[in-house]
């Protein structure tokens, strides 16, 4: 852990004790933060644009900026951490189209028979939806394409048996490319 989170229990105010905490989990997820942002970024253009390390640092800023006492453990740290890099890339797509006038910034569509791509903020609305629609089945999304994680370990993250994680995500992936089927076309590759 690096000295700049370590911090006397003792010492802090009450108002100090959520971010102090946010900072210490931040710490303990770093590696793993660091894959799932190699994993987002290889998917996407922006590989181009943003270093993993870069957008890692952009995260942890943000979430111990933003509500440090809503982060429960790790796997509820992570899964902030994916929607928070993902907000990021969309916010740098868009300044970047901006200043460039260029076209929308692409990633690859979740688990299809053949490659094709979807925009992003395409992508990240219909996930805003989903999530209006069934908090679960986005979480499974979030932990599986946003995090990479297995259908095992998101059974285990979640603590859900695996059978109702491999029916989420069927249904949530089946939700999706219905909510992008007009777009999904027009984007593949």
């Amino acid at each position: 852990m690096s000295a700049g989170f370590h911090h006397d229990e003792t010492t802090q105010t009450p108002a100090e004790r959520p971010r102090r905490a946010a900072e210490a989990l931040i710490a303990a997820c770093y590696d793993d933060m660091r894959r799932v942002a190699r994993r987002i970024i290889a998917r996407d253009a922006m590989r181009l644009v943003l270093q993993p390390t870069d957008l890692v640092n952009e995260a942890a800023l943000r979430l111990i900026q933003s509500s440090p006492g809503a982060i429960s453990d790790q796997g509820h740290m992570l899964a902030l951490a994916a929607r928070t890099m993902r907000r990021i890339l969309i916010d740098e797509a868009r300044r970047n189209a901006a200043a460039k006038r260029r076209p929308p910034l692409l990633t690859q569509w979740i688990e299809g028979p053949a490659p094709q791509l979807v925009d992003l903020e395409d992508l990240d609305r219909a996930l805003a939806a989903l999530d209006a629609y069934s908090t679960e089945h986005a979480r499974v999304v979030e932990l599986r394409f946003g995090l990479g994680l297995t259908v095992e370990e998101t059974s285990r993250a979640i603590g859900v048996p695996e059978r109702t994680v491999k029916r989420r995500w069927q249904a949530a992936r089946a939700w999706l490319l219905d909510y992008l089927s007009p777009g999904l076309g027009s984007a593949s590759a």
